[in-house]
């Protein structure tokens, strides 16, 4: 019997965790072995270096697209030291570019022959959120201009509001011509509805997932490179260093703990793995503080689940822009205390004071809530102990096999 031909689309300007899903869906044996899996991506090379990590860049099915965007050239110059006036300034010819729908135009051709060239029986878009990488979109045009395929359309964070009138109308054809929207959680789906009006009952919830990789770098060879004691307590966060993650808040909450002198120095580090437009201004708070020998900058790790694996507790102070984080994920898959943000999926995985620890999202008391539970969870290994055996057991709800069940199920009933 001849495999259904799914075509997996995404676009995005760094290789984050929705582009990581897309590769945990690529490799996932289930689908592999039900589907022929074919990916299209916009070319770029940071995003390939990503593929590359993941050992997926080279495989046969693969079509790297040159599509027109300017969130990568703005997040290389918002990466740049220039002042703030030269990096907007820079940026006003290609927003015009944008804004006179060349860009719309072209991406919309390269589309259509993408679809013509693959002929597809299923189109599955991966989007950071909604509305987020318009090519997201315009591939739902290319889809009604030319094949007609059934859509399904994975939306990976919270919607935005609309920004004006006109976006109401195009989320109707968005709506109209997608067979099922696909959501991390309950939360994210509540959100589709309220800000974009999409059908309820269009709208799927399907648990993100993470494979857990085997520790090639262990705990004590993590901390012999940082130069720190091996009975240290390491703390770890794995995100894209931007305001949206919390970095800062965490520092802050840190800088205050050891101020007190409620946290030994010579035993507490934090160690933050990734890469972001945030990375100058963190750089510079973290040596304001005087946190240069307990706070470290580790940039980009294809290896993160190593650094995860060999903390003493994961925390990830999101405070917008998120869903369900697959780092949270991994680290309830390695057993770990997890301290995050209440809202959002990561609600939906963190049951506070079971198998984690959730602060609220409230600009006036976070970073204090953040101090006094990072402090409840060093001093208590008890505790840390029960959440990190609770969380391990939590794993098998996020698990790849559980993932690749749920598609295989709504790929073969969308076909039907």
């Amino acid at each position: 019997m001849k495999k259904l031909k799914v075509l997996i689309f995404s676009d995005c300007y760094i290789y984050g965790g929705s582009e990581k899903l897309v590769s945990f869906l690529l490799k996932n044996e289930i689908l592999k072995n039900n589907f022929c899996l074919l990916y299209g991506y916009r070319k770029h090379k940071e995003y390939e270096i990503g593929l590359r990590n993941e050992r997926i860049l080279d495989r046969n099915g693969n079509y790297s697209l040159i599509l027109l965007s300017n969130e990568s050239l703005f997040h290389k110059i918002n990466l740049t030291s220039l002042p703030t006036f030269l990096k907007n300034s820079l940026k006003i010819p290609f927003y015009f570019l944008e804004r006179f729908r060349i860009y719309f135009l072209w991406n919309l051709v390269v589309l259509i022959f993408l679809l013509l060239r693959t002929k597809p029986d299923v189109i599955h878009i991966n989007n950071g959120g909604y509305p987020a990488a318009k090519s997201c979109n315009i591939l739902v045009w290319a889809n009604f201009l030319s094949l007609r395929r059934k859509i399904i359309y994975q939306v990976n964070n919270q919607a935005r509001d609309r920004e004006n009138f006109l976006e109401k109308f195009y989320d109707k054809f968005i709506n109209r011509n997608v067979s099922y929207f696909i959501n991390a959680s309950n939360k994210a789906k509540e959100e589709l509805i309220k800000k974009r009006n999409f059908d309820e009952n269009k709208i799927l919830v399907v648990n993100n997932c993470v494979p857990l990789p085997e520790v090639n770098c262990n705990r004590e060879q993590i901390l012999k490179d940082l130069n720190i004691p091996n009975d240290s307590f390491l703390i770890v966060e794995v995100a894209f260093l931007s305001e949206r993650k919390g970095q800062r808040f965490l520092i802050s909450a840190l800088a205050d703990l050891y101020q007190k002198k409620l946290l030994p120095k010579d035993k507490v580090y934090c160690v933050f793995i990734g890469n972001g437009e945030d990375e100058a201004l963190l750089k510079r708070n973290i040596e304001e503080l005087r946190l240069e020998s307990n706070v470290f900058l580790l940039g980009y790790k294809n290896n993160s689940e190593d650094f995860i694996s060999a903390s003493d507790l994961f925390v990830l102070p999101s405070i917008r822009d998120e869903d369900m984080p697959l780092v949270v994920l991994s680290a309830l898959g390695y057993g770990k205390p997890i301290l995050s943000t209440n809202f959002a999926g990561i609600a939906q995985v963190i049951e506070s004071n079971f198998n984690g620890v959730l602060i609220e999202n409230d600009k006036n008391t976070f970073i204090e809530s953040l101090a006094n539970e990072i402090l409840r969870l060093f001093s208590d290994q008890e505790l840390r102990l029960y959440l990190g055996n609770n969380a391990k057991k939590s794993y098998i709800n996020y698990s790849p096999e559980s993932y690749g069940q749920k598609l295989k199920n709504i790929y073969e009933q969308i076909d039907a």
